[in-house]
């Protein structure tokens, strides 16, 4: 089973839903779709659901395609899953800035994440073979906060 979050923030992700209800014809897929305006034809979904179902969802899952939101990347990472992040895009209408698009090319430099930048290529990725991304300590925790502080201060 493939699961897919969008997280909470506000703006459509219609790209990736889209995107993943078409790989839903061919695999098993679940998703998180929080206030896209796209329904999913072929792949179960929700908009928002407990903590206890995600976390559980993220558990079962053979692989986890998010967008670049830090506690969607940290709780991938410790439900033993390296993430899947298609980050969301301000060209697109997805997010005020590119903010998710550097973090995300930051982790994936560091081994972290797969960045995925063309949601095309989002099948072949799923397929790949991938390492365990279980998080052993808080450092990475700490580093993503510290990371989005200094960022959010430059932006503002």
């Amino acid at each position: 089973m493939i699961y897919v979050t969008v997280g909470t923030d506000t703006h459509d992700f219609s790209r990736l839903v889209r995107e993943m209800d078409g790989i839903a014809c061919r695999r098993k897929v679940v998703m998180q779709i929080g206030y896209t305006r796209y329904e999913p034809a072929h792949a179960a979904w929700f908009r928002f659901e407990k903590n206890r179902v995600i976390d559980s969802l993220y558990k079962k899952a053979d692989a986890v395609v998010t967008h670049a939101g830090a506690g969607s990347i940290i709780r991938s990472l410790t439900s033993g899953k390296i993430p899947l992040v298609v980050p969301r895009l301000r060209r697109f209408g997805e997010h005020i800035n590119d903010h998710q698009l550097d973090l995300a090319r930051g982790l994936a430099q560091r081994g972290k994440v797969v960045l995925i930048e063309d949601v095309s290529r989002l099948e072949h990725a799923i397929g790949a073979k991938r390492k365990k991304g279980l998080v052993r300590d808080g450092r990475l925790v700490t580093r993503l906060e510290q990371w989005l502080v200094e960022y959010e201060k430059e932006i503002s």
